[in-house]
């Protein structure tokens, strides 16, 4: 929340800050990118840390440089001090892998992809603070103040996470059966990946040893690169990448679109697009319950399916969406198919956690982070086929959109390949997580 919020202030303060420094568009609108380049930068370290270090210390640390710069920001005299405050919030933005390996020791595996759907949700509520609340700020005391209403939050979640407690790394994997439900390890015996263990006995994985193998070469660098064999987490990002060049295309060219092709102002054009942020909201928070309500039922692959079916449908609600320039089409085609369009993301987050051995999550998190900034090629995708099929025109943007809308479906496509792998990846964390807890 504390770092999509940074972002949607910054839309509010652009510009402030360019009568302040007389900075140009170039160089603003440099600022988001280069930020994310290094929240990448930032997660290497992060992410190893997140496998070595007490998680909640290391959160804490990190938002506490993170309002640092906020407030540093508010501060500043020049245009060069200022991108320089940027550039560390950004850095101090890389935390996914932290958090993602914190949430999967804190929640049952059954309750995985809900997590990860609240904690998703967390950045549309911060794009929605943000917007509303950084604007008020910027007309009520000028643009700093965009980035000082962030800094006793920060300051507040910095020293909380100093009183969280660090659970147990893999405890949530290694009793992934002793919980009632017809799901859980019963599942993956009925597809005969997993067998049931005794009552004082690790389960045996066909194929697999519990207790050896699955982390190769411990914590170190071969650990990480045993990881990144590991099939269900390719094909769970991939289809995070893939998907994601739409969803941040549709970000970018949103307001766009609708000033173009269906004529209406800012203010209008933003109202439609919170419509479809609402219907963004929705569908994060439902694709986790839908996916772990499944998996309660003893479909193993439910995670796959929700997110795969999910991208499918989206595409199919989508294009015919930006396709119409009548508006009472456009409209309820887009909030039906923006809640589509995130059912997807916390159950893939979710199955990307649960292949991947604990003392591992941490770095293959990082890793999925790096792949994934292929993602914010989005808008440029979508302006280079705007500028291709009809350059300085309304159809052209229209009907690029429509021709990236099929690339969720693609995505899509790619997540059934997980079907065959994931409970086999599954089932060897379980086993593995027993083994080193005894």
């Amino acid at each position: 929340m504390l770092a999509q919020g940074d972002q949607s202030s910054l839309a509010q303060a652009v510009t402030g800050i360019q009568r302040q420094f007389g900075a140009s568009d170039q160089l603003v609108g440099l600022i988001p990118a280069a930020m994310a380049v290094c929240a990448g930068i930032g997660a290497i370290p992060v992410g190893v840390l997140a496998d070595r270090a007490k998680r909640t210390w290391l959160l804490g640390a990190v938002c506490a440089v993170w309002t640092a710069a906020m407030g540093a920001g508010a501060l500043v005299a020049g245009i060069g001090a200022f991108f320089a405050t940027r550039m560390i919030a950004g850095a101090a933005e890389g935390t996914p892998p932290v958090a993602i390996s914190l949430l999967s020791d804190y929640f049952p595996v059954r309750r995985r992809a809900e997590a990860m759907g609240v904690y998703q949700a967390g950045a549309i509520a911060g794009a929605f603070i943000g917007l509303l609340g950084g604007g008020v700020a910027v007309q009520l005391g000028g643009w700093r103040w965009a980035f000082w209403i962030w800094v006793p939050v920060g300051a507040a979640v910095a020293i909380g996470y100093m009183f969280v407690p660090e659970p147990a790394r893999g405890r949530q994997d290694a009793t992934f059966d002793a919980a009632p439900g017809p799901a859980d390890a019963a599942a993956l015996a009925a597809q005969g990946v997993i067998s049931l263990p005794a009552a004082d006995g690790a389960p045996a994985v066909r194929g697999v040893s519990p207790a050896a193998g699955l982390v190769a070469g411990g914590s170190g660098a071969a650990g990480t690169l045993r990881a990144l064999r590991i099939p269900s987490m390719w094909f769970g990002t991939v289809f995070l990448t893939v998907s994601q060049l739409l969803l941040y295309g549709l970000s970018f060219w949103g307001v766009a679109y609708f000033e173009r092709v269906h004529h209406l102002g800012p203010a209008a054009a933003g109202a439609l697009s919170i419509v479809l942020g609402a219907g963004s909201a929705i569908g994060i928070l439902a694709g986790g319950v839908l996916a772990d309500r499944l998996l309660r039922r003893g479909n193993v692959n439910a995670r796959v399916l929700v997110a795969a079916y999910g991208s499918i449908g989206a595409t199919l609600l989508l294009a015919p969406a930006f396709a119409s320039t009548q508006l009472l089409v456009t409209a309820p085609l887009l909030f039906a198919g923006g809640i589509l369009l995130t059912v997807p993301v916390a159950p893939a987050e979710a199955l990307c956690t649960d292949v991947v051995p604990p003392e591992l999550r941490g770095r293959a998190a990082t890793v999925r982070q790096l792949v994934r900034t292929a993602s914010y090629a989005g808008p440029a995708l979508i302006g280079l086929l705007a500028g291709v099929i009809a350059p300085h025109s309304p159809a052209g943007l229209r009907w690029a959109i429509v021709a990236a809308c099929p690339l969720y479906a693609v995505a899509g496509l790619i997540m059934l390949g997980a079907l065959r792998h994931y409970p086999r990846d599954m089932a060897a964390v379980v086993a593995h997580a027993r083994a080193e807890l005894g």
